[in-house]
């Protein structure tokens, strides 16, 4: 009987995938779902039996929205840890997110509308080695990998960037975040509005961004751990459009 393992940030979504397998014939374990910070190598535990541990898994299998950097980070760890054959059920469309599973080893990637059928036909490729990846990577996983080794750059930066503000250019950027405009910061500050004008004006430029917007939606990349900041034109940088401080 194959065995697959069967991983999820959602506990329940994980019994559920693995209960569906198992109706299919399947030998189907929930694995641990990882802590987004874990070290991704497996460190020495307490030795058990092979009788209690049973055969190793097959293929593994991974169900996650992979909305947020804990996710992603959550399923490199689990996949890198346990070296099996890797079906992804994403609930990202295709891009950086993608191409941060391949990077980690995972073969295949698809869809978390995927129905189970085609999710069973994956998963036996992957058992009786159809699906094994070739020796050189296909053009679209190089070009995901790619898309994600430069989102994963730029938000290494972009996080650095938010560091070096300080407090007072910090507690503008959050007020900005929140909606409030640059007249009132100014009036609860106590301070004018050219003032406050000079302050966005610095965190545009430690930001490397040309608009108000932009700050922000780099902010709130950031502060929602959002796998969804988006990745700049190859010519921009990671500047985006000029508008005015309001």
């Amino acid at each position: 009987m194959t065995r697959i393992a069967v991983g999820s940030d959602q506990t329940l979504v994980a019994e559920s995938v693995a209960a569906a397998l198992r109706h299919r014939s399947y030998d189907a374990l929930v694995v641990r779902w990882p802590h987004p910070d874990a070290d991704p190598v497996v460190r020495p535990r307490r030795r058990r039996s092979r009788r209690s541990l049973g055969p190793p898994p097959d293929a593994g299998l991974v169900v996650s929205d992979l909305a947020h950097m804990a996710e992603v980070r959550a399923a490199q760890a689990l996949v890198m840890r346990l070296p099996l054959p890797w079906l992804v059920l994403a609930g990202t469309p295709p891009g950086p997110v993608w191409g941060a599973l391949y990077d980690s080893g995972v073969m295949t990637v698809v869809p978390s509308t995927t129905g189970l059928d085609k999710v069973c036909h994956l998963l036996d490729g992957l058992v009786d080695g159809t699906a094994r990846r070739p020796p050189r990577q296909p053009r679209r996983q190089r070009e995901l990998i790619q898309r994600w080794r430069r989102f994963a750059a730029r938000r290494s930066e972009l996080t650095t960037r938010l560091r070096s503000l300080t407090d007072r250019e910090e507690e503008v950027l959050q007020q900005l975040h929140e909606g409030v405009a640059v007249r009132q910061i100014a009036e609860h500050s106590e301070v004018t509005e050219a003032t406050v004008r000079s302050q966005v004006q610095a965190i545009l430029k430690k930001l490397d961004v040309t608009s108000q917007m932009a700050a922000v939606a780099a902010y709130e990349g950031i502060l929602s751990d959002s796998t969804a900041i988006e990745e700049p034109s190859p010519k921009s940088g990671m500047s985006g459009a000029r508008t005015r401080s309001r």
